[in-house]
């Protein structure tokens, strides 16, 4: 098993604690796999979330951050994979083929 949350203590700078803690509650569901998996599943609900909320509204914009830092740090993680194209490559065919952002 992945420990995520050590992955995500090594980053620095640290994560602000509410955005931590949405991260945290984000990849809990996505205990398994490669680190960007996790976070790339995590990432795509988030968006998803946000999505469903259009307008003005504080928690999708809350949602939106979470999404972006989670996008963030599943390219992060390809990017420290064996093969960081093939990672990468796998993250943006998910986000483009995810319903609802296309």
């Amino acid at each position: 098993m992945i420990d995520v949350g050590a992955w995500l203590d090594a980053r620095r700078p640290e994560a602000p604690a509410e955005l931590r803690s949405a991260l945290d509650t984000g990849v809990r569901e996505y205990e398994s796999g490669s680190v960007s998996k996790v976070f790339r599943g995590a990432a795509l609900r988030s968006l998803d979330s946000a999505l469903a909320r259009p307008g003005r509204v504080r928690e999708s914009a809350f949602e939106l951050l979470a999404a972006d830092a989670l996008l963030t740090f599943a390219c992060e993680a390809a990017l420290e994979s064996e093969d960081p194209c093939s990672g990468l490559t796998v993250l943006l065919t998910e986000l483009l083929g995810n319903s609802e952002v296309a």
